[in-house]
């Protein structure tokens, strides 16, 4: 085996004795070609280890290429996923207007002449309307009731659009109050429990629809013109194009929603039904709690809760059974996604585990060559995570950039597909907290990706590291 001369490792172990210091004595001085060569490659290697973050990774723009389409795909997927998971879920996070808790439904239904139980003398549309009242006056009665109210679409889940919007009468109004309108007897702010958002109680409420004044409630759309809904309280309004009729505006409500899934878009008018006048509609009534099974029998055995002459109340359904049929279709929508997202999330996860496991695994050698020169674990960690983290910034900007011509086209077909409201859906400002929250979520696997390998790698020693070299 032919050895190097003394004066030749001298020369060597002079001039890179700062990056080959005690720690490489396992180096053996084999033939004075692959000595030579192993030297070369170990000062290589330092070079690189000293050289900045980002002319490092810029003399490596190949491999990183590579690394910054991927993420790129990777942020536009998960992002993508987010923003509809988010679209058809956000109303979970808005207030509802109302509660369900022991409120139920009744319908009415009234006896034709031409029916074996009709009552003779009572066929004019006032004498149902007096008979549904003394079924009303029976059910208060009961003392397992807390409240009754007669109403016509006001009831939540029942996915009505029926609506119309209020005009002001002595003021210049370009755009209107658009919202369902929903009409009933006054007690139906104790029924669904109805809350002022100017601070009024139940009983200022319920006066205000005594009175023939109408509440409305917040209003997105309104809004988003620049219209506070407040600023319509004592005014006078009319409905649509209708002006033989003129409202006054009364207070201004919490939003009584039509699922709790659904994002709301337009307001809601509560549109006050006289007891003493015209009387028509369905029954909804607020139990006291823990009195279900008793109204329930004493509403089986009792026929003068259900009947009295040709009106009769049927179908009594609570209001959380009828959330369960109506939002059954949201909820499993809204799990499947997650679950698309999760596994999403896990194939992320392992993949960008595989592929900073690799990359960190090819520069085992530097990671060595920098710790005897000198460099502290931090340091390298810094660095490690620092450059996952430019990449990942990179990755960020192409996405953002190649996805801005397509986001409306995306927005068009998200919002078609699952039948939301665009005003309640084209927020630039939410799409972004989505991509800081998508940024943060990758960034978070970056790190975790990389800091397993990087921490075995530095425990490795330096000699054991380099000795392929």
């Amino acid at each position: 085996m032919v050895k190097l001369p003394v004066g030749i490792h001298i020369l060597f172990y002079s001039e890179y004795a700062e990056c080959i210091p005690a720690g490489m004595e396992g180096i053996e001085s084999g033939s004075g070609a692959s000595n030579f060569q192993g030297i070369l490659r170990l000062h290589k290697n330092a070079n690189v280890m000293k050289r900045k973050l980002l002319k490092q990774m810029r003399t490596e723009w190949q491999e990183n290429l590579w690394l910054i389409i991927e993420l790129s795909v990777v942020f536009l997927a998960i992002w993508g996923m987010s923003v509809v998971l988010w679209s058809i879920s956000r109303g979970i996070f808005e207030p509802f207007g109302s509660d369900p808790d022991d409120v139920y439904s009744l319908t009415t239904q009234y006896f034709k002449k031409d029916s074996p139980f009709y009552v003779e003398g009572d066929s004019t549309k006032e004498f149902y309307q007096n008979d549904l009242r003394q079924l009303v006056n029976a059910l208060r009665k009961n003392p397992n009731v807390a409240a009754v109210a007669v109403h016509n679409n006001a009831l939540p889940y029942e996915l009505s659009n029926y609506g119309n919007r209020l005009w002001l009468v002595k003021e210049e109004d370009s755009v209107g109050y658009g919202g369902n309108f929903r009409y009933a007897t006054p007690d139906i702010i104790d029924v669904l429990g109805v809350k002022s958002l100017t601070g009024s109680n139940s009983g200022q409420l319920k006066e205000i629809l005594r009175k023939g004044e109408l509440l409305i409630s917040n209003n997105p759309e309104y809004e988003k013109d620049g219209k506070n809904p407040n600023s319509l309280i004592g005014k006078q309004v009319i409905m649509g194009s209708d002006s033989s009729t003129v409202y006054r505006i009364g207070d201004v409500v919490q939003l009584i929603r039509r699922t709790e899934y659904e994002a709301a878009n337009l307001g809601g008018v509560i549109v006050p039904m006289p007891e003493d006048e015209t009387l028509w509609g369905n029954v909804i009534l607020k139990l006291k709690p823990g009195t279900e099974s008793r109204f329930r029998e004493e509403f089986r055995d009792n026929p003068d809760l259900r009947r009295y002459r040709n009106v009769y109340l049927s179908d009594l359904v609570s209001l959380k059974d009828m959330r369960m049929l109506v939002q059954k279709k949201d909820e499993v929508t809204i799990r499947t996604y997650m679950s698309m997202m999760l596994c999403l999330l896990i194939t992320v996860f392992l993949g960008l585990v595989g592929t900073f496991w690799f990359r960190i695994q090819q520069r085992i050698s530097e990671i060595a060559i920098r710790k005897v020169c000198g460099a502290s674990r931090k340091n390298i960690f810094r660095r490690i995570i620092g450059e996952g983290m430019i990449l990942l910034l990179c990755s960020t900007v192409i996405a953002l950039v190649c996805a801005y011509p397509f986001l409306s086209d995306f927005e068009d077909i998200v919002a078609e597909s699952f039948m939301i409201y665009m005003d309640s859906f084209d927020d630039l400002t939410e799409k972004l907290i989505l991509g800081g929250a998508t940024f943060i979520i990758i960034a978070l696997g970056i790190i975790i990706s990389l800091w397993c390998p990087a921490h075995r790698a530095m425990k490795i020693e330096p000699a054991i590291a380099v000795k392929d070299e």
